[in-house]
């Protein structure tokens, strides 16, 4: 999780709460998980009004994929609040069968909707943009430019 305003970095934090790991986790475990990622969202970010989330991987871009939003537009909280109920109301074959969803996709697409939502909603963030450019192209391309 990184917190930008105005173009800089303010804090920024990893945590160890994948979906494989949400998935294979005991539930006591993930709540503890959890509860540190929302204690750190919320003591970083209540300074700030007007908060927007920058969604970037798989299961985010498929989320949008799925939206028919266009490139640049974001995904409200209520949206992915609703796909987040379809989803969890699915089997793991209905997703793959009626949704199109890749095998490897379809089990972790819950689990990660649940982390945007949770991530939104510890903000205060009402809606998620979903770049087309991936965060290894971000990199590539901020490497290439600072070495011109």
């Amino acid at each position: 999780f990184t917190l930008f305003s105005k173009g800089k970095i303010i804090r920024s934090k990893s945590f160890k709460i994948g979906t494989v790991r949400l998935l294979n986790n005991k539930k006591s475990e993930n709540k503890v998980l959890f509860s540190k990622v929302q204690s750190w969202i919320e003591e970083n970010t209540r300074d700030y009004r007007r908060i927007s989330l920058i969604g970037s991987g798989g299961n985010i871009n498929k989320i949008f994929k799925m939206s028919g939003r266009d490139i640049g537009k974001p995904i409200s909280y209520i949206y992915l609040n609703a796909q987040y109920q379809f989803l969890k109301k699915m089997s793991y074959q209905e997703r793959i069968s009626e949704l199109g969803l890749n095998p490897d996709r379809a089990d972790v697409i819950v689990p990660a909707t649940k982390i945007y939502l949770s991530a939104m909603k510890w903000s205060g963030a009402r809606k998620i943009y979903v770049p087309k450019i991936g965060l290894s192209d971000g990199i590539i391309k901020s490497l290439y430019f600072n070495k011109l």
